[in-house]
């Protein structure tokens, strides 16, 4: 079990910590006592070289964020929990501080054990990644996102879903992570019995290999666990209990595949934790790449180790900017352009993905390139574009 040093806790805090950990690990958990005020203070813990360090409600919020980011700064490799309040504020300043997680009031202790367990995991890639080059996942996980709605994310992953399974039927899933108006159901022509909640329901009741009962194949050889049919059933999922599903798919499935909402919420911040690849999606014009651009500044500070892989969506547009322009404002190369085509929208309303449907138009071909880049072992944890830390 790996260290756990906490920090500016009361007696109450400092309990359930120790409650959420294996009895025979409680060792591993350390009460910081001296005050946390300067840089200084900040390396006297670091030296103990803990993976974990949660700050109590004691420190205030506003302090902790600010400790929080010395250790981001300084000590990269050491996951950080707050204790704090919900709300829009408390999570931008907490991702500014790259932080793992808030643990606030209501926070169950399954979500919190969960959360903790996490950060452990993050702070093994991480300290693994300063070190020896670690061994490469059995599963691939690529997540595909863009901050802008109607860039083609859902065109891009069940093609590329699709794709993948050609090559190895049985070991892709895609996980349609837009809880409340997913379309991979629809882009797909299937008529899913269960979906993304259901699976939710059964964690920690079932095992990962009874899980895949959730799952609604495609002909293609595909699995696809599909989003929940009501928007406000979406609302329910916890972001814990997505990054169960994502990790239990993992272990079951070579190539996992996910499908995000527009923007750069808790769900999808998740899934980059946990993903070897991110395919970054632009359109042809200024605010999507602006909006691209602050997506990846966003990735830079709470440094995610995914590979980068930029895609150029409408390519071919005449719009008053060319390509050099978008690869220089989004601070990346494009490594794959995507023309303009009617065979997009025609293949969404039949539900028949290009590769399949029209496997010869020239998106397909752009599409299949793509495929080809992740049909190898995961990559060495590298970064393409936008910097930030390693």
């Amino acid at each position: 079990m790996s260290l756990v040093v906490v920090a500016a806790a009361d007696a109450a805090f400092e309990q359930r910590v120790r409650s959420l950990v294996p009895r025979p690990f409680t060792d591993s958990v350390r009460t910081w006592e001296r005050p946390l005020e300067d840089a200084d203070d900040v390396k006297a813990v670091a030296d103990l070289s803990p993976a974990v360090v949660i700050l109590g409600p004691q420190l205030g919020q506003g302090p902790a964020f600010e400790v929080a980011g010395r250790f981001d700064r300084y000590y990269p490799a050491i996951s950080v929990l707050v204790a704090g309040e919900p709300g829009p504020e408390t999570w931008r300043r907490a991702l500014a501080a790259g932080v793992r997680a808030v643990i606030t009031p209501d926070t169950s202790d399954d979500d919190f054990r969960l959360q903790l367990d996490q950060a452990i995991e993050v702070a093994r890639r991480r300290q693994d990644d300063t070190g020896s080059a670690p061994e490469p996942p059995r599963s691939r996980v690529i997540t595909v996102m863009s901050p802008k709605g109607g860039s083609g994310k859902t065109i891009v992953s069940t093609n590329l879903a699709v794709g993948l399974a050609a090559k190895a039927p049985g070991d892709v899933v895609l996980i349609d992570l837009d809880l409340q108006f997913g379309d991979v159901a629809y882009a797909l022509a299937l008529s899913p019995q269960h979906t993304f909640t259901d699976a939710v329901s059964a964690l920690g009741d079932v095992e990962a290999t009874t899980l895949k009962v959730f799952l609604t194949r495609h002909h293609s050889g595909l699995y696809a666990l599909c989003a929940p049919n009501e928007p406000a059933t979406g609302d329910t999922v916890a972001v814990t209990a997505t990054a169960e599903v994502i990790r239990t798919m993992a272990s079951e499935f070579a190539r996992v595949i996910i499908d995000t909402p527009a923007g750069l919420g808790e769900h999808t911040l998740a899934a980059l934790d946990l993903s070897t690849d991110v395919v970054l999606i632009s359109d042809m014009d200024v605010p999507s790449v602006r909006n691209l651009r602050k997506a990846l500044d966003a990735l830079d500070v709470i440094g995610t180790p995914a590979t980068r892989h930029f895609v150029l969506n409408r390519a071919d547009s005449r719009v008053g900017i060319d390509k050099e322009d978008v690869a220089a404002a989004a601070g990346m190369t494009i490594d794959l352009e995507i023309p303009s085509s009617r065979h997009v929208p025609l293949s969404l309303n039949e539900g028949r993905p290009l590769l399949i449907g029209n496997p010869r138009s020239p998106v397909a071909r752009r599409l299949a390139q793509l495929v080809e880049r992740f049909v190898a072992a995961p990559a060495a944890r590298e970064r393409k574009g936008g910097g930030g830390r390693p």
